[in-house]
């Protein structure tokens, strides 16, 4: 308990996310206690795996971004769904301020305007 309580204190003074030695190897300790010396490259495997599809990933959205093949939703939060998108679309159509408004009450324009 005093080597983490130590090693815990001696971290904080070299900043955040900062992890050193000490920290590694009871992390290495408890793995092996936990999952026993014969599963700890499975899980090394997996982690490797992980990291190289992370990568994988980041890469794609960044190619992406660098070309401008993500798709768009014209201009509107993506949070939005698509019946939200046409009841904001029939209202800037008759008109109706969509601005800084609720969906709930350009709805209620749009049924008081027909």
């Amino acid at each position: 308990m005093a080597i983490l309580f130590k090693s815990v204190l001696y971290s904080e003074s070299r900043g955040i996310n900062m992890v050193g030695w000490q920290e590694v190897g009871i992390l290495v300790i408890i793995a092996l206690i936990l999952f026993g010396p014969q599963r700890i490259p499975e899980f090394a495997q997996a982690l490797g795996k992980a990291q190289a599809s992370y990568k994988k990933g980041l890469q794609d959205v960044k190619s992406s971004l660098s070309e401008g093949t993500i798709p768009t939703t014209g201009g509107y939060d993506p949070a939005l769904t698509p019946e939200e998108i046409q009841i904001i679309e029939a209202a800037k159509a008759k008109g109706i301020p969509t601005a800084h408004r609720s969906i709930e009450a350009i709805s209620q324009d749009l049924l008081n305007a027909d």
